[in-house]
């Protein structure tokens, strides 16, 4: 994986999937097509390592600023600030989650665990379990207002439009139930 994290990692800017070949990512990274294709037989596997990828750097740019975070919602908030300013990875991360809905895909797996992900991650922030009922909407919440926020970013605020969807879902999940007591 040497050459993956020394040549395909760090031109990750000049990979957007989008109607690219390996031949064509070879090229722009100045490898060869059986190069990459050694570390990645087709276009979905890449693209899932990227994602992966991803994730590290942003549990680690993520970690200081949660930190500071008080509760579910100030750490969702933040997650949401965090996206916003990173509009080309949740790019990324959406038009494989999309890819993904082929049951074949090699991306499945990952997106399928991703429930268990956010309550792991919910519960290292907050230090409490995440209610069964906001575990499996927040998911479908954040996915959804990131998916609208990429096809119309001039006419979307997502900040904004969190914050109502938020103010909503967490009245009926006061403090005093929410995962942060």
């Amino acid at each position: 994986m040497a050459t993956f994290s020394g040549m395909i990692i760090p031109n990750r800017r000049r990979i957007d999937g989008e109607g690219l070949s390996l031949r064509e990512i070879a090229r722009r990274c100045r490898m060869s097509a059986p190069g990459v294709m050694h570390y990645f037989p087709d276009m979905p596997t890449l693209l899932l390592a990227l994602l992966e990828h991803r994730d590290e750097i942003d549990r680690t740019r993520l970690q200081h600023v949660l930190s500071e975070s008080r509760d579910l919602r100030s750490t969702l908030d933040l997650v949401i600030d965090y996206n916003a300013r990173h509009p080309r990875r949740a790019q990324l991360y959406a038009m494989v989650q999309a890819e993904a809905l082929d049951p074949a895909h090699p991306a499945r797996a990952y997106f399928e665990g991703r429930t268990s992900y956010y309550a792991k991650t919910m519960w290292e922030y907050t230090g409490t379990d995440v209610p069964a009922e906001l575990l499996h909407v927040l998911p479908a919440v954040l996915d959804g207002l990131q998916m609208h926020w990429l096809m119309d970013p001039e006419n979307f605020d997502l900040r904004t439009q969190w914050a109502v969807v938020a103010d909503a879902l967490f009245a009926r999940y006061p403090p005093s139930t929410s995962p942060s007591n």
